[in-house]
């Protein structure tokens, strides 16, 4: 490899890894072409970014965009998932793919400065979405407000009720 094409995917990299929200790396040794084909497919899918590289290229560009908590485990075979999008996805991808294949094996994750174990990205996998997060946050601070409302409704309504009956009793009287 030439040391221009070096030089450019080490910036590439650079650019991955300082976009991503969620880095994941995995060794994909003993994964056929055709079972890799399969990975990529699904993370283009879900709009997920998975390559090999070459662990020196990656160790430079992770250097240099303060992403050290990956380099002890740039060594072997390596593919990163990445996603400018959303932590949880790459990991939910990988940690599902290595269910039904058995491979490839997760070496680490990185969201934000946080470094993640294997166990640690099995975890963060079983997460809900970001969407389904933010729809229960939502109805956690909808129900407060909306028993706020109803109690404040409520004496405007008892009194409506009491002014209604009065008419209606002295309708009758009269």
């Amino acid at each position: 490899m030439l040391r221009t094409e070096k030089v450019e995917l080490v910036e590439k990299f650079e650019k991955v890894l300082s976009e991503a929200k969620g880095v994941y790396l995995a060794d994909f040794t003993g994964m056929s072409v055709e079972v890799i084909s399969e990975l990529r497919k699904r993370c283009r899918e879900s709009n997920v970014q998975f390559e090999v590289v070459k662990n020196t290229l990656m160790r430079r560009a992770a250097k240099t965009v303060g992403r050290e908590n990956l380099i002890p485990y740039l060594v072997g075979p390596t593919g990163v998932a990445t996603s400018a999008e959303d932590e949880v996805t790459p990991a939910k991808i990988l940690v599902d793919f290595q269910k039904e294949f058995k491979s490839p094996e997760i070496k680490c994750g990185l969201i934000g400065e946080n470094a993640l174990t294997e166990a640690d990205v099995k975890a963060v996998s079983s997460l809900p979405s970001k969407d389904v997060l933010l729809g229960m946050f939502m109805r956690t601070i909808q129900s407060p407000l909306s028993d706020f409302a109803s109690a404040i409704q409520s004496p405007l309504r008892d009194l409506v009720g009491v002014l209604n009956a009065l008419a209606e009793e002295k309708e009758k009287t009269a």
